[in-house]
């Protein structure tokens, strides 16, 4: 079995999906995968264990036939961190290496999914630098593309980790700077012996939310078309100028939901004329029964909250790349993308040779 690592120097960089659109296009070739996260950060309660709800995801839709709980073996928890700090013995790193043992003889490869520095989990007992190297595993790093300190983050773990090192990719690039780092950056960093086996853009569907995970988030209430709720929203527009601009402004925006005030019937109808996928409502108050049938009409569900609108965008803009991996369309989309935009044949090349 050959187990990559796959680390960042920064939170939401994208490991997850590459490691589940890497899985899925292997799975293709006839490869066995497994998948493990390190540290799981999303806990849900399922019978008498506490798992990981997007690693319980990932695990789903690699149809994989290991026990739910080796995708990932720690949650981390607030008790966890009361008896860490209280000085309690915590035997985690055991257990993560026991997993990764009995995976040995099952799989041709293990995506491990670090966390979100190569160093957390270190006094655990489980930073992905330290079982890089004591398992001679191999470290591809998912670098978010955030200016030139992004370079400076893939020169610097690939000095650590050194033979073990795989490559790296650069991810979430604005679509105006992907020229620039295809031409300059990716050049600059292979002549600094780095091998990029991926750059991807920006995707609107990645960092897109659902309607249901708005709803979650403003705390709000659903008015009509519940079966819409796994609806993707892949952009945020405030209503809160006149009807003319409005609608032109609007017109330009696609897929998107429109948050404004219960009160402002006359935005929310020419939302409604436009790809609008939600209404989210602010203010507490039932929308005007006019709005509700045109809304019905179109298929576009209409959510109410309590809050403001300036809580409300704050909430939701805080969500936007930063969701957990939780829908088939966004699993689906990872696999496409490793296949058009990552160097696979490379990657294994590295990976199977030690080259």
């Amino acid at each position: 079995m050959k187990t990559i690592f796959l680390v960042s120097n920064k939170p939401f960089t994208g490991r997850n999906v590459l490691a589940l659109g890497l899985a899925l296009n292997l799975k293709e070739k006839g490869s066995k995968v497994g998948y493990m996260k390190l540290i799981g950060k999303v806990p849900v309660k399922v019978g008498d264990k506490i798992l990981d709800e997007e690693a319980m995801f990932i695990h789903k839709v690699l149809e994989l036939e290991d026990p739910v709980e080796w995708s990932c073996p720690f949650v981390f928890t607030y008790d966890v961190q009361y008896k860490l700090f209280e000085g309690e013995e915590i035997s985690v790193d055991q257990q993560i290496r026991e997993v990764i043992k009995k995976q040995a003889e099952l799989k041709d490869y293990l995506f491990v999914v670090g966390g979100d520095n190569i160093f957390e989990g270190y006094s655990l007992g489980i930073d992905s630098f330290h079982l890089i190297k004591e398992l001679k595993g191999k470290g591809l790093i998912v670098q978010l593309w955030d200016g030139e300190t992004s370079v400076d983050d893939i020169l610097g773990i690939k000095e650590l980790l050194g033979e073990n090192f795989a490559g790296a990719v650069i991810n979430k690039v604005p679509v105006e700077e992907y020229p620039y780092v295809k031409e300059k950056v990716v050049p600059y960093l292979e002549g600094k012996g780095v091998e990029v086996l991926g750059v991807f853009k920006k995707d609107k569907l990645l960092e897109a939310v659902t309607v249901r995970t708005l709803l979650e988030v403003v705390n709000g209430g659903i008015v009509c078309c519940e079966d819409k709720l796994d609806e993707f929203v892949e952009n945020i527009t405030i209503g809160a100028m006149d009807p003319e601009n409005a609608m032109r402004y609007f017109l330009r925006i696609p897929n998107k939901v429109v948050i404004t005030g219960v009160n402002r019937t006359d935005i929310q109808i020419l939302a409604l004329e436009t790809s609008t996928k939600c209404l989210l409502l602010t203010g507490g108050l039932y929308p005007s029964e006019m709005v509700v049938n045109i809304a019905k009409t179109k298929g576009v569900p209409v959510v109410v909250t309590s809050l403001d609108t300036f809580s409300a965008v704050e909430k939701i803009q805080a969500l936007v790349g930063k969701a957990i991996l939780k829908e088939k369309g966004k699993a689906l989309r990872a696999k496409d993308l490793v296949a058009k935009n990552f160097n696979l044949e490379r990657f294994l090349a590295k990976v199977l040779n030690n080259k």
